[in-house]
């Protein structure tokens, strides 16, 4: 693949314009059906303009898991910094309404990584790394919380993936339109909280 004769620092922006534009187009369509035409047009370029910075559509979809993996780990440091002068629940609610509304609100991430794994989409390798490296970070958080006698000892892995399972449950179901009329998403947000709570505590 042949490199533009750019600065770095270019070629990185163009990178990720063309990754943001794969974040955008997944609100209206699936992972599988972003095209590398469709990428270029939604940012005013020629679709031979895209293999100038990726190979093909596999090493955007790749480039964008692993980006979205270095924002997941500077953001479970920031949390990890606060678990240790905060109480973990604290810091775990903040995670779980932050990651919550996103989910309902953005839906696009949560879809190419939860959906496609669901799908068996053809980056499934690199989305379980992504998804594998979400419940680490998760697991290291409650060990906080466990060193700390705030939560109770048990697998933190098992606990990490519970507490995420937990959390995506009524996010797929918002999304596969099986949420009972009359019951809102900040209903469901605050008993999933309460979920958690009761699940890390007993």
């Amino acid at each position: 693949m042949a490199r533009p004769k750019n600065s770095p620092e270019k070629i990185e922006d163009m990178r990720n314009k063309m990754m943001d534009a794969v974040i955008e187009l997944l609100d209206d369509v699936s992972p599988d059906k972003v095209s590398i035409r469709m990428i270029a047009e939604k940012i005013n370029v020629s679709h031979m303009v895209f293999y100038t910075y990726f190979k093909d559509r596999a090493e955007i979809i790749t480039a964008l898991i692993k980006r979205e993996q270095e924002r997941t780990n500077q953001h479970f440091q920031g949390l990890a910094e606060k678990a240790s002068r905060m109480p973990v629940k604290q810091v775990l609610e903040e995670f779980i309404r932050g990651y919550s509304i996103e989910g309902h609100q953005h839906p696009k991430v949560f879809r190419l990584y939860w959906l496609s794994m669901a799908n068996g989409g053809k980056n499934t390798l690199q989305t379980r790394k992504q998804l594998d490296n979400l419940y680490q970070k998760i697991a290291d958080l409650l060990k906080i919380g466990m060193d700390k006698g705030e939560i109770r000892r048990r697998n933190p892995e098992l606990a990490a993936f519970m507490v995420m399972s937990l959390i995506n449950a009524p996010i797929m179901t918002h999304f596969c339109g099986n949420k009972p009329d009359g019951i809102t998403c900040e209903e469901v947000l605050e008993e999933n909280i309460a979920a958690v709570n009761a699940y890390l505590s007993s």
